[in-house]
């Protein structure tokens, strides 16, 4: 249970209200403070000061301030007056509404500054990417602009030498029909000289029928032809009928293929897997077949729970749930036996699996509903959910309200709760 700060100090302005707090130096390294805008936390186990102040300040203007010795709190009101008092003046049961109130907004304000981060850095990493793509778009244009401009040039260079060599020379090919080719010069001198060049012709004189080649003769084969007439004579067998084929494998408890090598193995591991499913007390394969029934398995589980055997009882539970998951004892029984082993998550769970199964509600299963509300309310308490605890360990009085020892638990988890009001 923390020890309550009440020895502090406060002074006021008209405008901001200053607390004192005095602290203990080792204990000033591990200090929890929580501040809203009208309710104040300071935690330095085991110590704590809890204030619900007078009127609401600006949280976000106020500061902190920790020394050696103290806490000094400059708190910023939102109305500019003097206050009659610094705190006020509320039942436990307000402080508790009013507890709850702040951490739920103060929650709220935290998630959505945080979505608000989220979109903003969002929107920045959108900006970095925009003006990353800006910038490369402007180097692409730089490097296109710069390969036109060579592509240019070099065509306005070789179109300069095409037209250069046309001007410098004129040459006629008539190399096939026996024509001399003659240069001609592109100087001055062809407009001077008013001389003709005379170009002499060289007639092609005509072959010699004798040296045509004569046609090819095909050459046939009576081997090539019969072998086509077999080819065209041969009866191709009919497709043969689809059906389908169903392999059954031989069960395993292993997922790996069968190998000789291993068979040893695989015998010892089952072995030892059957071994100690019998030392906890029964394993399913040496069950009759009589045997195999829900209500046993239960029985069973009873009996092994009433002589101290937790790890049986659960193993008959168990096995009972996998024949049916429609029996809501066997779930009931098993959460009794977990709370008695102190696996209490797993008892509440099946406290609850079991409520789901009790329907509808009537008479009958009334008492049953209470037991598996009780202990669930149990398990709670035991993980430290008081306050929730609290309210299931109600609804089971509402139910049983003649039984004292129900009414005995709360009485005792409200007294715990009063003495550490944040397990939850």
């Amino acid at each position: 249970m923390p020890i309550l700060v009440k020895d502090f100090t406060w002074t006021q302005t008209l405008k901001s209200v200053h607390i004192r707090i005095p602290i203990d130096p080792v204990y000033k390294e591990n200090i929890d403070l929580f501040t809203t805008d009208s309710y104040v936390k300071a935690h330095f186990s085991p110590f704590l000061f809890e204030i619900f102040l007078f009127d609401e300040v600006d949280n976000k203007n106020c500061k902190c301030i920790i020394h050696d010795k103290e806490i000094v709190l400059n708190l910023i009101k939102k109305e500019e007056y003097e206050w009659s008092q610094l705190e006020k003046i509320l039942s436990k049961e307000e402080k508790k509404e009013l507890r709850q109130k702040n951490l739920n907004a103060s929650q709220d304000d935290a998630k959505k500054e945080s979505e608000e981060k989220f979109i903003k850095k969002n929107e920045l990493n959108r900006f970095a990417v925009q003006k990353a793509m800006d910038i490369d778009s402007k180097q692409h244009l730089l490097m296109d602009k710069r390969r036109d401009e060579e592509r240019r040039q070099a065509m306005d260079n070789l179109e300069n030498w095409r037209l250069k060599t046309e001007n410098r020379t004129e040459i006629i090919s008539a190399t096939s029909s026996g024509v001399k080719i003659k240069e001609l010069n592109s100087s001055d001198d062809e407009d001077k000289n008013e001389s003709k060049q005379e170009t002499n012709l060289e007639q092609p004189k005509p072959e010699a029928s004798k040296n045509l080649k004569p046609a090819r003769k095909l050459i046939t084969s009576s081997y090539v032809d019969k072998k086509k007439e077999e080819m065209a004579r041969r009866v191709l067998p009919q497709l043969r009928q689809t059906q389908s084929l169903e392999i059954t494998h031989t069960p395993r408890s292993f997922p790996t293929p069968s190998r000789e090598s291993a068979a040893e193995e695989e015998e010892t591991w089952l072995r030892n897997i059957t071994m100690a499913r019998r030392a906890t007390g029964f394993a399913s394969e040496d069950l009759r077949p009589e045997e195999q029934d829900p209500q046993w398995c239960k029985e069973k589980g009873d009996e092994f729970f009433r002589s101290g055997n937790f790890l049986g009882a659960i193993s008959a539970y168990t096995h009972g749930i996998t024949l049916t998951d429609k029996l809501p004892s066997l779930y009931a029984n098993r959460a009794a036996t977990h709370f008695a082993l102190g696996n209490f998550n797993k008892c509440a769970n099946d406290c609850s699996s079991a409520l789901d199964l009790m329907k509808p509600v009537c008479e009958g299963n009334r008492r049953s509903r209470a037991k598996c509300i009780a202990r669930r309310a149990a398990a709670l308490a035991r993980l430290g959910y008081l306050n929730k605890a609290i309210d299931e360990m109600k609804a089971a009085a509402k139910l049983l309200p003649e039984d004292e020892k129900i009414k005995q638990d709360i009485y005792d988890m409200e007294r715990a709760w009063e003495q550490n009001p944040d397990s939850d």
